[in-house]
């Protein structure tokens, strides 16, 4: 649910860029005005709404491959000040390497509110506290 000030962080591993674009696309209409929703949101959030959050909101990229939770996060617009605060719930870093993030910037997502596909190429890690200000 959209939540001021909380930014949710998915991990994932990818073989290149367009592969993780393709998955977290931007989501629209088609030429025959059918709704285009992305795997992600298919895989986290029920698919059934186009943009269940605010698509002004988030950020996916490629990063160098790391366990280091905070190196993970460190290239993306909130980075430095996320970092430390996902750090907190991986105090020992993350139980496998990833190479790909997906924030969503003012959204707590919930895994028990949906049924989060288990096969999804992105790992949720958590909601923490974010400064857009």
């Amino acid at each position: 649910m959209e939540q001021e000030g909380m930014v949710s962080v998915w991990a994932g591993f990818f073989k290149n860029e367009e592969a993780l674009m393709d998955y977290a696309a931007e989501e629209g209409y088609d030429s025959e005005g059918i709704p285009a929703i992305s795997a992600f949101n298919q895989d986290f959030f029920g698919g059934e709404d186009l943009w269940p959050f605010d698509p002004d909101f988030w950020e996916r990229d490629m990063v160098e491959t790391t366990t280091d939770v905070e190196a993970l996060v460190e290239p993306f617009s909130e980075g430095t000040s996320i970092g430390p605060e996902l750090k907190k719930l991986f105090p020992d870093g993350l139980s496998k390497a990833y190479n790909a993030a997906i924030l969503v910037y003012n959204y707590q997502y919930d895994p028990t509110e949906s049924r989060p596909n288990p096969h999804a190429p992105v790992t949720f890690l958590g909601t923490v506290p974010c400064d857009l200000g």
